[in-house]
């Protein structure tokens, strides 16, 4: 790429420095120069100007001078607002864009006499266009078509499935079997509280007695109680101490279940 600009800049030099060995000076009115007399109109009828050559007008600056003007003042020789004015007896007026350009002599009555000079000035055909670089380098970062792979599309790394709406029948759900509530030893059918001895209740309990009968008396109409006779003594201390037992044991067999 840089070899390519290299040789474009040599180019356009080149282009460039013969434009300006071709470039032409012309000495206005020839041998006769810039002066009164001298047909101009004819001599510059002659002549080829072009964008890179000079006008040279040489004069005697005590009686000439050059003024550029514009097309009225040239037709009119009246110089109002002179574009350029030379009085050095030797002025070069380099042609740098084409078109029409008008010099007149600002002498008092040099300009009616025929100093006056129209100019016509032609593109050079010798300076080529000068083509932008960015057209004619071409890019190196730009992928050929056939080194473009397609795209895939991605694929989601853990596909997840569609929840299902469906409901779960509860035929499906597992039945956990049902624990029956702890019982407190007090609360068991059939059972009853350690009785310890010396206690009321356990002196009601072994001192339970039964009516067997009762016979009316003929003289006084009285109850004879016979529940008591010939019966042998109940010993309570035996009673309680096998309530006592009993209850405990029952106490740590219901103990041991909730363990």
């Amino acid at each position: 790429m840089a070899c390519r600009e290299m040789q474009i800049i040599i180019l356009v030099l080149a282009t460039t420095l013969i434009g300006i060995a071709v470039a032409t000076d012309h000495t206005i009115g020839g041998p006769s120069g810039w002066t009164v007399g001298a047909n101009l109109g004819t001599w510059a009828a002659g002549q080829t100007f072009a964008v890179g050559d000079n006008l040279v007008f040489a004069y005697p600056s005590a009686f000439h001078d050059v003024v550029e003007v514009t097309k009225p003042e040239f037709d009119s020789c009246q110089v109002v607002k002179p574009l350029i004015t030379f009085a050095n007896g030797n002025s070069i007026v380099p042609l740098t864009t084409p078109g029409k350009r008008y010099f007149i002599c600002g002498m008092p009555g040099h300009c009616t006499q025929g100093m006056k000079l129209e100019v016509n000035v032609l593109p050079n055909a010798n300076a080529a266009p000068t083509a932008p670089l960015q057209n004619s380098v071409p890019s190196l970062n730009a992928p050929s078509p056939s080194s473009v792979l397609p795209v895939q599309p991605l694929l989601p790394l853990n596909p997840i499935a569609p929840s299902s709406s469906t409901p779960v029948p509860p035929s499906s759900l597992p039945i956990l079997p049902a624990q029956a509530p702890a019982l407190s030893p007090g609360s068991a059918a059939g059972t009853s509280l350690p009785l310890f001895p010396g206690s009321p209740a356990a002196s009601s309990s072994s001192t339970t007695t039964k009516t067997v009968g009762s016979f009316p008396s003929s003289a006084t109409g009285t109850t004879a109680d016979l529940s008591g006779a010939g019966a042998p003594p109940v010993d309570s201390s035996s009673s309680s101490t096998k309530s006592f037992v009993l209850g405990f044991g029952f106490m740590v067999t219901m103990m041991l279940h909730l363990l």
